[in-house]
């Protein structure tokens, strides 16, 4: 069986101010949300893909539009995993600073998130168990750079073998292959 992950393509999107509120923060997210992508080529014609499962964000559904034209499955599974800012107090931070806030308060299960490490984990679980339920061998998965990451380490725990970047580029496939049996 062969697994391919793909990170969407890069995001059309202006860079904002450098200090943000809470607020702005967050309204930023919700911004790349929805923003386009570049157009941008990729090969994935040295393997027949049977399916495409894609998260629901438009620029996940873009790029599985791009690449694949057969069959593709929309899922909410294989979104982003969300954050928000971790405080509403009136502070202004670089978004790098609370980008990092809320991916360690993601790691530590906190509150401030409206998912944590764990339920990140059992997602990626889930959708990689409806996934591989399909008896299909040659998949192809179109997700996000972080939640990416929690697929990978899913599939590595069920016996798949590959390699994938710490942080995955944009519109590149990373092959992960299970011998059957």
């Amino acid at each position: 069986m062969t697994i391919g992950l793909v990170r969407h393509f890069k995001v059309n999107i202006e860079p904002t101010k450098f200090w943000l509120s809470p607020e702005e923060f967050e309204k930023d997210l919700d911004d790349y949300d929805i923003a386009p992508i570049y157009d941008q080529e990729l090969n994935i014609n040295h393997i027949d893909w049977q399916i495409c499962y894609c998260s629901t964000l438009p620029r996940a559904v873009s790029t599985a539009q791009n690449i694949f034209k057969g069959e593709i499955i929309r899922t909410d599974l294989l979104r982003e995993i969300p954050i928000k800012a971790v405080t509403k107090r009136k502070i202004k931070l670089p978004a790098i600073i609370w980008h990092t806030l809320a991916r360690t308060d993601w790691m530590k299960n906190k509150p401030s998130q409206p998912e944590g490490k764990a339920q990140s984990y059992e997602r990626a679980n889930k959708i990689l168990n409806e996934i591989l339920q399909n008896g299909l061998e040659k998949i192809l998965i179109v997700s996000h750079g972080f939640f990416m990451k929690s697929l990978y380490h899913e599939l590595l725990k069920m016996g798949f073998e590959g390699d994938m970047e710490l942080n995955p580029k944009n519109g590149k496939v990373y092959l992960l292959r299970k011998q059957a049996g």
